[in-house]
């Protein structure tokens, strides 16, 4: 098992987020956050990337395509 960082962004409603999710590969991750938030749009890091100052420049960067 290992932390992946997952964004989401749910646009119905107006929710959005990112959290370190422990799972065995990235695909699972987004699936265990997919069931707390469904029909969000995500994406997940890999499990290397690990500065918390870094994901979060990533997660506004990626808000602002979203």
């Amino acid at each position: 098992m290992s932390r992946y960082p997952v964004f989401y962004c749910s646009p119905a409603s107006v929710d959005a987020g990112f959290r370190p999710v422990e799972a065995s590969d990235a695909y699972e991750a987004e699936q265990i956050v997919q069931c707390e938030h469904p029909g969000a749009v995500m994406v997940s890091l890999s499990e290397r990337v690990t500065n918390e100052e870094e994901i979060r420049r990533l997660f506004v960067a990626w808000l602002e395509k979203v």
